[in-house]
C-alpha cells in the first residue's frame, strides 16, 4: 500500500514539474514574440529543436573560444585564388545559387561544443567545391568534423579555436566522414581509420577578413570574391527560438559564443532593416530556415557581435597536369582455343604520366602491370575457350584499346563407330538382333547398313536408316549361311568416306 502511495506521489511531482516547465516554456516564447513586435524586428519566433532543450543541453550547442587577438587584423592585399577581385559586388548574392550550389548540407553538432569544428569544416567543403568547380550535390563532399575534435588539438566538446582548426586544415587536412564518423563526443584519434592522413582535402592558406571591427562591405567583398566565410557571434536566449525571417536580438540573456558559416547576403530591399547576411548553422535542419538563418546587418555592431573573427580560406590553383600522350605496342593479339599469354608495352611522352590497364572481358586476365607511370609493361593471359565459336575481347590500356581474338574449339571430325556387333557375338539365323552404333561430328542424317562376309559385301540391310536412332533391328534371314567371318559396316549416305566397320568378326549359326 505504501509503495502505491509513493508511486502516486512521484507521478504527481513529475506532472507538476512538467506543467511548470510547459508554463515557463510558453511564457518565454510569449515574451520573445512581444519583444519582436515591440522593437519592430523582422523575424518569427517559435518552438525549435533547440528551444525545448534544458539550458545545460542548449549551451552544449555552442563551443567557440574566441581567438587571442587584441588588435584589428585585416586581410592583406594579395592575388586572389579565383579570378579577379570585384570592387562593386551585386546587391544580393548566395553561394547556394551561384551557377550551382557550393554549400554542403546542414549538419548537427548535437550535445558537443564543437561549433568551431563544424564552421571550419563547412568552409573547407565549400572552398573545395569552388576550387574544383563541382557544385553540391554533384560533388557530395562530406568531411570528417570528428578529426578536428579528436585529432587536431584545436579544441574538444568543451570548446575550440577556429584559427587553430584552420591551421590544422591547412597543414593536415580532413578526410571524408567515413574515415571517422561524427560521435558528438571527444572520442580518441586512434579510432579513426588508419591512414586517413593520405586522403585529405586541404586549403593552401587562410587569412582574417576581420577580427574586432567587422564591416558590412569588407565581409561582402571577401564573401563574393573568395567563398563562404567562417565567422563568430554571441548567442542570446532569443536565438534558440528563431524560425525564420531576418534575425535581430530582442530579448534574453547571453548564452555563449558560437561559430557559423556566412554564405550570402541580400540588400536588394529598399528597407535597410531588411538587409542581411545568410549563414549556415550546425544545429540540424529542424532549427531556423532548414538549418540556415538570416541576420540583420545591425547585429555587427550590437551585443551579438556578428562578423567578429571572420576567416576566409583559399586553395591555390594546382599546376597544370603534364601533357601526356600514350601508345601501346602491340595493339592486338590472337590465340588458339587452348589460351596463352602475352605482353603489351606502354610508352608515354612524359615520365610522370600515369596510366592504368583494365580487362573488359573475364577471360582476359591481367597478371601484372595494372597501373604505372611512364613506360611500363602489361602482362596478361587468356583462358582456354571451351566453346566452338571464336571470341573477341578487349583491354583498355592507357586509354587505348587492345584487341584480343581467340579461336573456338574445333568441332570433332565426323565418324561412325560400330558398338554391336563388334566381334565375338553369336547370332542365330531367323532371329532379330539389334545393331548399335555411335557417331561424332555431323556424318549426315542417314546411313547405309551392310553385312560383310570375309570383307566382301554380303547384303544391304538398310539403305536409309536414321543415324540419330543409333540402332537398327535386323531380322537375320533363315537362309543366311552359317559362318564366323561376318562384320557390319555403316556408311554415311552423304559422304561414303565417313563409315565404320565392326572391329572383329561375329558368328551366324543355325
Amino acid at each position: 500500500m505504501f509503495k502505491k502511495k509513493l508511486f502516486a506521489l512521484g507521478f504527481l511531482v513529475v506532472a507538476m514539474l512538467f506543467l511548470i516547465s510547459s508554463v515557463s516554456f510558453a511564457d518565454e516564447l510569449s515574451d520573445i514574440q512581444k519583444a519582436i513586435k515591440a522593437k519592430g524586428a523582422k523575424w518569427v519566433a517559435g518552438e525549435t529543436s533547440i528551444s525545448k532543450l534544458p539550458l545545460e543541453e542548449k549551451n552544449k550547442r555552442l563551443g567557440l573560444i574566441k581567438p587571442k587577438i587584441k588588435e584589428e587584423t585585416i586581410l592583406p592585399d594579395q592575388e586572389l585564388s579565383y579570378g579577379e577581385q570585384v570592387a562593386v559586388v551585386p546587391a544580393s548574392f548566395d553561394w547556394r545559387a551561384n551557377g550551382g550550389n557550393y554549400v554542403t548540407s546542414v549538419k548537427d553538432q548535437g550535445g558537443c561544443g564543437s561549433c568551431w569544428a563544424f564552421a571550419t569544416t563547412a568552409a573547407l567543403e565549400s572552398t573545395t567545391l569552388i576550387a574544383q568547380e563541382t557544385p553540391y550535390p554533384y560533388n557530395n563532399l562530406d568531411s570528417a568534423e570528428q578529426i578536428l575534435v579528436s585529432c587536431s588539438g584545436a579544441g574538444s566538446c568543451t570548446g575550440g579555436y577556429i584559427d587553430s582548426a584552420s591551421k590544422f586544415i591547412r597543414d593536415t587536412g580532413l578526410p571524408g566522414e567515413s574515415y571517422f564518423p561524427y560521435t558528438a563526443t571527444n572520442n580518441n584519434c586512434s579510432n579513426a581509420v588508419p591512414g586517413w592522413q593520405l586522403y585529405t582535402d586541404k586549403i593552401t592558406s587562410w587569412n582574417w577578413v576581420a577580427t574586432l571591427s567587422p564591416t558590412v562591405d569588407v565581409i561582402k567583398n571577401a564573401l563574393y570574391n573568395y567563398g563562404p566565410l567562417v565567422t563568430t557571434m554571441v548567442v542570446y536566449q532569443d536565438f534558440d527560438w528563431y524560425r525564420g525571417g531576418v534575425y535581430s536580438h530582442v530579448s534574453g540573456s547571453k548564452r555563449g559564443n558560437h561559430a557559423v558559416l556566412i554564405i550570402g547576403y541580400d540588400e536588394a530591399d529598399t528597407d535597410p532593416s531588411q538587409h542581411y547576411f545568410i549563414a549556415k548553422n550546425s544545429w540540424g535542419t529542424l532549427w531556423g530556415e532548414s538549418g540556415f538563418f538570416r541576420i540583420a546587418y545591425s547585429e555587427l555592431t550590437s551585443v551579438v557581435k556578428f562578423g567578429q573573427y571572420t576567416i576566409r580560406y583559399a586553395i591555390s590553383e594546382p599546376p597544370p597536369p603534364p601533357t601526356c600522350t600514350y601508345s601501346i605496342n602491340p595493339t592486338s593479339a590472337s590465340f588458339q582455343s587452348d589460351g596463352g599469354s602475352g605482353n603489351v608495352n606502354v610508352s608515354t611522352t612524359e615520365s610522370n604520366c600515369s596510366w592504368t590497364a583494365v580487362s573488359n572481358d573475364s577471360w582476359i586476365i591481367i597478371n601484372s602491370g595494372n597501373s604505372g607511370t611512364g613506360t611500363g609493361t602489361v602482362m596478361y593471359s587468356v583462358s582456354p575457350n571451351v566453346n566452338t565459336n571464336s571470341r573477341n575481347g578487349t583491354m583498355t590500356i592507357a586509354g587505348k584499346t587492345f584487341t584480343v581474338s581467340q579461336e573456338g574449339v574445333p568441332p570433332p571430325s565426323p565418324s561412325i563407330t560400330i558398338e554391336v556387333p563388334n566381334g565375338g557375338e553369336r547370332w542365330k539365323a531367323g532371329t532379330t538382333q539389334t545393331i548399335r552404333w555411335s557417331y561424332t561430328g555431323n556424318p549426315g542424317s542417314y546411313v547405309k547398313i551392310e553385312l560383310l562376309k570375309a570383307g566382301q559385301l554380303s547384303s544391304t540391310l538398310s539403305s536409309r536408316a536414321k543415324i540419330g536412332n543409333r540402332s537398327y533391328n535386323w531380322r537375320i534371314n533363315r537362309k543366311q549361311a552359317a559362318d564366323s567371318d561376318y562384320k557390319i559396316q555403316i556408311t554415311s549416305t552423304t559422304n561414303s568416306a565417313i563409315n565404320g566397320t565392326s572391329d572383329n568378326y561375329f558368328t551366324i549359326y543355325k
